[in-house]
């Protein structure tokens, strides 16, 4: 642990400027990103609608059972069903309802027509094509100033079982045709007045068609139909901070003043690095660097006199190892690190561990010269 706040302390000390810039650097950015974000977060351009219309059509039906049966009591009211029983219920009663909605207002005139339309159509062409068609009014109605949220109603009747035999009498009358006989109903619905301030004169058709199957009738109700349109606007609002902004803005300006503080706290109140502190530190990561070449042991008090060599660095003491094919023995009791070649030794002094970051930078190592004479 002591050594790596020493470590530490060496490259703080090394690299303060570029250390101080760094974390400047981070700072400035963090409070940019967050200034963008949500001081100035700038501007950005959308469409809004500001003015919108729906309007509806939507038919309801029902059936009244007329005989009693084993299943249904006579006056039983069969509603919205898919399939009706011609035998019990050939009536078929319905209702179209109109109605919209303007988010500017409106006050409209809607006339509602109902038809019972007998035709014979080609389905086997892309383009519907008619062999014949005839109608017979059902009912109208006329409702004025109709406000937004405001409904026209439009009830009908048809007697299934009587429509179905005029289709077929028409049919034989004109000698039958190949087409598909239809029958439905039809709710021509024309609007007139203001809408959203605006004039509107439209007219629209929907449709229920009635199929006859045997003993029952389908009506393949389609419904409610939806048409709708509104008006935008293109405007400018501020702009959503992104992800960037919102959380790495805050981030990265915290984690940069706090490093910061942190810094120069250090470099305040930690104790300077000394000259032995650096010459401790070099020594461990060369010795770090050729661990593999060195190994610990003791020599013998030989190694104290001549003939020695004294070797200024450790990385110079292994290259010599490393060619002549011998290993540097580490002894510690010396506070050297040696190499025999050729009855010579090679000697590198290592310099001593520093207890504190305050040692004089004239600190000597200091030897045993008991300890070292031992056998």
């Amino acid at each position: 642990m002591r050594d790596r706040r020493r470590q530490l302390r060496i490259l703080l000390a090394d690299n303060w400027t570029v250390v101080l810039l760094a974390l400047l650097a981070v700072v400035a950015l963090g409070a940019y990103l967050t200034y963008s974000g949500y001081v100035s977060p700038g501007t950005e351009t959308e469409e809004r609608q500001v003015e919108s219309w729906e309007s509806t059509g939507a038919f309801t039906h029902q059936a009244t059972v007329r005989i009693d049966t084993s299943v249904y009591q006579e006056g039983d009211v069969l509603r919205d069903r898919g399939t009706y029983f011609r035998a019990i219920a050939p009536v078929l009663d319905g209702e179209f309802v109109y109605r919209y909605t303007a988010s500017g207002g409106g006050n409209l005139t809607v006339t509602t027509d109902t038809t019972l339309v007998f035709r014979s159509v080609d389905t086997d062409q892309e383009n519907e094509s008619e062999y014949w068609r005839t109608e017979e009014q059902l009912s109208s109605t006329t409702e004025t100033d109709v406000g937004p949220g405001g409904s026209v109603s439009t009830p009908f009747r048809v007697n299934v079982s009587e429509a179905s035999q005029r289709i077929e009498t028409i049919d034989e009358q004109l000698g039958g045709t190949p087409g598909e006989k239809q029958l439905l109903v039809a709710a021509t619905v024309a609007v007139s007045g203001t809408r959203n301030g605006k004039p509107v004169d439209v007219t629209r058709t929907y449709r229920l068609p009635v199929t006859t199957e045997g003993s029952l009738y389908r009506v393949d109700d389609p419904g409610e139909s939806v048409e709708s349109d509104g008006q935008t606007e293109r405007v400018t609002v501020p702009a959503d901070p992104g992800p960037v902004q919102s959380l790495g803005g805050p981030a990265l300006f915290g984690l940069g003043l706090a490093g910061l503080v942190g810094v120069v706290a250090a470099r305040r109140y930690a104790p300077p690095v000394m000259e032995t502190e650096r010459t401790w530190h070099r020594y461990q990561q060369t010795r770090a660097e050729f661990d593999e070449w060195i190994t610990a042991g003791r020599v013998p008090p030989a190694a104290d006199g001549p003939p020695v060599v004294t070797v200024d660095t450790l990385s110079g003491l292994v290259d010599l190892a490393i060619d002549t094919g011998e290993r540097v023995v580490e002894d510690e009791r010396r506070g050297a690190c040696l190499v025999m070649q050729d009855s010579r030794w090679y000697r590198y002094e290592m310099p001593p561990e520093p207890a504190t970051g305050r040692e004089s930078d004239d600190a000597t190592p200091t030897t045993d010269d008991t300890s070292d004479r031992e056998d």
